[in-house]
């Protein structure tokens, strides 16, 4: 489902290019190298600066980010951070987290967490002295079967 508002038509598909191609880590010169040996940075760069790109390279160019090319074609960043304000203002204000309803004790909090950190340090001192008995059996063991060995050797 497309929505079309007046942020559509602002959609700056260069922009969009230049955007994903930095949040995946990918220079320019590395888009040219992925798109053909008659690309260069300078034409990339140069792309970016285009409000519209021909759907053809649009998708050549999303098939080598590997993005859909829906994503270059529609992002529009003003309307998803209008979404997440939206998104975080009814999160904030309906109660779901309410600062002034806030009953967390940092003391008790930090208190309960080192009463579960105790417990924890418990079991796991427990297991490295069982752990510990174990091996020192089997380390008899060990012994007792080499002696075994060593006297049918002899």
């Amino acid at each position: 489902m497309k929505i079309m508002t007046d942020a559509t038509a602002k959609i700056h598909q260069g922009k969009n290019v230049k955007r994903f191609r930095g949040m995946l880590g990918i220079r320019q010169e590395g888009l040219a190298d992925q798109l053909g040996p008659e690309w260069n940075q300078k034409r990339i760069s140069l792309i970016e600066s285009r409000e519209r790109i021909e759907p053809d390279l649009l998708k050549s160019i999303a098939e080598a980010l590997k993005i859909p090319v829906q994503v270059l074609e529609n992002f529009d960043e003003q309307a998803a951070i209008s979404y997440f304000n939206t998104f975080t203002d009814s999160v904030f204000n309906n109660g779901i987290f309410n600062a002034t309803n806030c009953n967390i004790n940092p003391l008790e909090t930090l208190v309960e967490a080192m009463q579960e950190l105790k417990t924890v340090y418990g079991e796991i001192r427990e297991l490295y002295t069982e752990n510990k008995e174990l091996y020192a059996s089997l380390l008899l063991l060990e012994r007792e079967k080499n002696a075994a060995l060593q006297s049918k050797l002899t």
